[in-house]
Parts: C-alpha cells; structure tokens; sequence
C-alpha cells in the first residue's frame, strides 16, 4: 500500500476511542466494545491476550463468564466493522491481534512525525521541526482513551498524555529558534498556567519574555512559580529555572527583539543564556571520565583502538573511529580505557560529549558544540546561532591542534558529522549501537557479549574470586542468564556485593525465573531494562509492532521467555505478509538496533530483549 494513501479502516485512540471505515464513523457505543478496541489497539499488530482484556474490560472485578462474554465482544465489533473486519481482527491464541495497516492508527501517525522532527531539531532545521510537532499534535481529538477508566487504561493515559506534553514542549523549543516569538508568549502563558510544575516551559516563557523587552513580565513568571513549587511541593525552584531568574537580572538574556533564539535544550546543560557565550578555560581540557578498573576479554579490541590513535596523534590525516555493539556490551568502558592510555599523545585535551541518544533527552548536536567550543576557549563574542556555523567555529578551533573527542551514545551518523576535525592530530571515537555505515570511519570496531569463562571471570572480580569458585556451577548459570552482556554481570555483581550472605545457587534460581530476572538486573544505574528500551524507544513505530510480533511468534513457537528464539527469513516473511526481501530489509533495521542477531542466513533475538519486549506488552507500554 502506498504509504501516502488512506487505509479501508482507520482508528484513533488520541481522543475518544475511534474506528472509521473510508469515511463511515463505525458505532462503537458500548464501553465494553470500546474498550476492547483501546486494548487492541495499544498493542496494534500484537496478540493480545484474553487474559488481559478481561483486565482491560473489567478490571478488578470480572465476572466468571468474562472470557466467554470477550468472545462475544469480539463477534459484535467484527459485524460492527463488516467486511473489513476479518481481516483486521484476528483470533490468535492465547487471545486475538488487531492488525493495524501502516499510517491507519492516529497514534502510529503522532510518533512517526514526532520522531522525524526530533531528527530535524537535532540537525538544526528548527523551522521543519516546528511544523512536523504541529502536525503531529493535530492528531489529538482530546485526552487520549477518554472514557475508558480501567487501571490499565488510566495508566496507558498518563503514558500517552506525557508524550503528548513532550512533543508541545519540542515544539515550543524549537519554535524558539525562529526569530521574533511574539507569537508564542500567549500560547506559553498558557501551557504554564495548565502545567505549572513543568520548569523547563517556565524557563522558556521568562526567556521569551525577556527577548521581547519584558523584564518585569519574566521576573513576575519566575515569582510565580516559586510561590507554587513551595506551597505545592515544599522545594526550592530546580537549578535550570534558577540560572534562567539569574540570567535574567544579570542582564544575559540577549533582550533585543532582533537577537538570536533562545536555545533552551542548551540551557538546559549549560546555562540559559540563549546566545552563550564561549569564556577562556583556566586549562587545557582533560574531560575524560574515570577509566574502568580492569576490562575483561577486550584485549584485542583495546591494542587496536590504542593504536589507531596513537597513530592518529602522529599521522596526516584526522582520525574517525566507531565502537559498535548492543546496549550494555561495554562500548563505553572499552573507550575509556584505550583513551586514558594515549592521552599523553593529545596535549591540547581529550573532550568528552554524552549524546545520551538512548535516553529520554539527548543532548543536541548545537547544545553539544557550543559546550566543546566554551571547553576549547572560543571566542568571546556570542556563538554563532546554526549548527553550520557553529561546526565551522569548531573545525577551525582544532586548527594546529592535536585532540582527542569522545562522542558517547550517537544514534545516528548525522550527529557525527559536524564535530569531524578537518586536521591531522585529532581523533575522533563514536560509541553507538548501530553501525553507522553511513560514516567513512577509519577504524570500525564492533562488540559482542562475552563468552561464558569470560563473563565469570568479570563476576569473580566484583563479587571475589573465591565466592565464585565455591559456587562455579551457580556462577555459570549467572553468567548465562546475563548473556554475557558486561552491564547485566555487573548489575548481578552490585546485587550480590549488597547481600554477601545470599548464596550463589539461591541468586541463580532468581535469575531462572523469568517474570524476576529484569529485576535482580537492576541495581542502581546498571539497569539492563533500561538500557534496552533506551533502543525500542528510537525506533519506528512500525518497526517497534514488529519486533512485539516477532517476540509473540518466538514465545508461540515455544521458546521459552528470555530464551534466544530463532527467526528464519521465510518465518518473517510469513508473520509480516511481505515478500521475503522486504520482511529482510525490516529485520535488517532491527539487528542494526542490536534487537535482533544476524545468526546463520536468518536471525534470532537476545532472550533478554525478548523479556523486556513481554513485560512490555503486559504493562501496555
């Protein structure tokens, strides 16, 4: 189907719960059919199971005949529907999969044009993405699911409803960007007056205002919100809200109706100045975090990223290395370690930028230059405002100086680019999941999870090698079910070092059991969860209700959950109802997240990332 094309049949849950057919509204007019349309829809292209829906319909108090009266349910909205219908809702045990063509759900639509501004914002097309946001907010109808008011539907609300903030907020930061925002202040008034707890827009309307020559307004704003942040939460304004008051009385807020955007994703980590301003650092900068303390089976992987940038400190050219490999595989740590060893070849500083692109807010490609310039000692003047303009500042900056750049969790080859030295002496290193093929890198390195001997040697250095040597057939056993993912070892590690009486075997049955091991994999920041879904989330929400189906299809097969479940391409092809070269081409996206494995001439995906695609599915995420 042509993807500009309308679908036969359309839904929306952004507002009321919705189906259309061409341009014929279907009646849905019992709660219980319409609930049992949001259930299936929030899991669109996923098998939703019986057991759910009578959550969804009925929550906690569902009469014993439930599962009967969900069939029921099902026949009324198929004849509702029509024709249609039996393709769309499938009976598929353990319950039913609404399949839901590409662009037919509102909320597909929403986040497909939500992302594609994130990618415009980032590459600094702030006009773009204020008309994608706008667009993609256009497709709420009001609040998401009203009428339904189940647990599971409260909670999916909320879900939806901060989406649905965030893109606002997007849309106002980037709308900032594009000369005089006079236009804004009525809206942002208004958002702050509805969300008063939400800093950042705060922040954002006394900026405006300022630029606009309305200082007392900006002030009046920021006294505003310190009255309701003590006498609704007892707290003191947040640190961005202060240095934007500061800024403000300081005289740092660029007032003139003409002067540049106010760049609030950068305030966010640097200040509120919306034109900051780069000061001479009192020494050169060494920004390096701390290198791990010992990497276990690296070793080769280490002596040729040292190499490459000793031979780049000394070479002709600039240097560009990538470290590839699925989240929590010690990308970051390998990085670290070969950096801390050569630093002495880069005299003029060694920087060190975290994109944190799998991460809710990723820092911008313009937030992350403008703070590498102000590390470098620019100019005094004020930064220029795009993001060319800035990646020229920065090229000529590392003029006749040998650095060494840290990019840490990039997702995509765009945000590279414009921090590339165009000198000999400079090296540039990436960490990212994906490979980056789009990038002529000098040096690739890709990382896979640890054999079995080495991720209990990495276990036996936390938690002591004579623990481990007590108990080496639970130790295994730990060490297969963290995969031989470093962050999942190192998170068992933290649970074992806090609980020094628990017995090896005991900690191993926990992990055996797989409604409890994402659980004991979290301790602290090491969360393997997390991590994972920091890349389920940066994908399309195509691609994402494929990977779910590809996750039901393994656990319909039999493997059993957090098992590694083998995908032939023929299968995919199958549950896609696509050609095999198009089912390869999806897959192929979804091993470049390091969701799936290329294993043979098919796939199979990691039996952790099928468990935190389950539990998931069963939290309505």
């Amino acid at each position: 189907m042509n993807e500009k094309s309308t679908p036969l049949l359309t839904f929306g849950i952004l507002g009321p719960v919705e189906v259309r057919a061409g341009e014929r509204r279907v009646a849905v007019n019992s709660a219980k059919q319409q609930a049992l349309l949001g259930a299936t829809l929030l899991q669109a292209n996923a098998v939703v199971s019986t057991a759910r829906l009578v959550d969804a319909i009925w929550g906690d108090e569902p009469p014993n005949t439930a599962p009967d009266l969900v069939q029921t349910y099902v026949s009324t909205l198929r004849r509702s529907i029509g024709r249609p219908a039996a393709a769309c809702i499938v009976t598929r045990p353990p319950g039913y999969l609404m399949r839901v063509e590409r662009g037919a759900l509102d909320l597909h639509r929403f986040e497909r044009l939500a992302a594609e501004a994130e990618r415009a914002a980032t590459g600094g097309d702030h006009e773009r993405a204020t008309r994608l946001l706008g667009d993609a907010l256009a497709h709420w109808r009001g609040p998401a699911l009203a009428g339904l008011d189940s647990p599971l539907f409260r909670a999916a609300a909320a879900r939806l409803e901060e989406l649905r903030l965030l893109a606002t907020e997007r849309r106002f930061e980037s709308a900032s960007h594009l000369g005089d925002p006079a236009w804004m202040v009525p809206e942002l008034t208004a958002f702050v007056a509805e969300h008063p707890l939400r800093e950042d827009m705060r922040a954002l309307l006394m900026l405006v205002l300022y630029r606009l020559g309305r200082q007392a307004d900006a002030l009046r704003v920021y006294q505003q919100g310190y009255g309701v942040l003590r006498e609704e939460l007892g707290v003191e304004p947040g640190a961005g809200l202060r240095r934007a008051h500061k800024a403000i009385l300081d005289g740092d807020g660029a007032p003139a109706a003409d002067g540049p955007p106010v760049d609030v994703v950068a305030a966010r980590t640097r200040g509120p100045d919306p034109a900051p301003r780069a000061e001479p650092a009192p020494g050169l900068p060494y920004q390096l975090p701390p290198p791990p303390a010992r990497l276990v089976g690296r070793d080769a992987a280490e002596r040729a990223l040292g190499d490459a940038l000793a031979a780049a400190a000394e070479g002709h050219r600039p240097t560009l290395v990538t470290v590839d490999g699925p989240a929590g595989v010690g990308k970051t740590a390998l990085v670290l370690a070969a950096a801390h060893r050569v630093r002495d070849r880069f005299p003029d500083g060694q920087l060190f930028v975290p994109f944190h692109a799998t991460r809710p807010r990723p820092t911008s490609v313009d937030g992350a230059l403008a703070m590498l310039l102000r590390s470098l000692g620019g100019p005094g003047a004020a930064l220029p405002p795009s993001t060319d303009e800035r990646a020229a500042l920065l090229r000529s900056t590392l003029t006749e100086r040998r650095i060494l750049l840290l990019l840490d969790d990039v997702w995509l080859a765009a945000h590279v680019r414009p921090f590339l030295a165009a000198h000999p002496g400079c090296a540039v290193v990436v960490t990212c999941r994906r490979t980056l093929a789009d990038l002529d890198a000098d040096l690739r390195l890709s990382l896979a999870p640890l054999p079995p001997a080495q991720a209990v040697e990495l276990l036996a250095l936390a938690v002591g090698a004579a623990r481990v040597a007590a108990e080496a057939g639970a130790a295994d056993d730990i060490a297969a079910a963290c995969e031989g993912l470093p962050l999942a070892v190192r998170a068992a590690a933290a649970r074992l070092v806090a609980r020094p009486g628990l017995d090896l075997a005991a900690f191993a049955a926990r992990l055996a059991d797989p409604d409890d091991r994402l659980e004991q994999l979290a301790a602290g920041d090491l969360d393997v969860r997390e991590r994972i879904e920091g890349s389920l989330v940066r994908l399309d929400p195509d691609d994402r209700a494929t990977l779910a189906q590809l996750a039901v299809s393994a656990q319909l097969a039999g493997a059993g959950a957090g098992q590694l479940a083998e995908l032939t391409r023929d299968r995919i092809a199958g549950l896609l109802r696509q050609p095999v070269g198009d089912a390869e081409r999806v897959a192929d996206r979804l091993a470049d997240a390091r969701l799936l494995e290329h294993h043979g001439l098919g796939y199979r995906m990691p039996g952790l990332v099928r468990l935190v695609i389950e539990r998931d599915l069963g939290s309505g995420r």
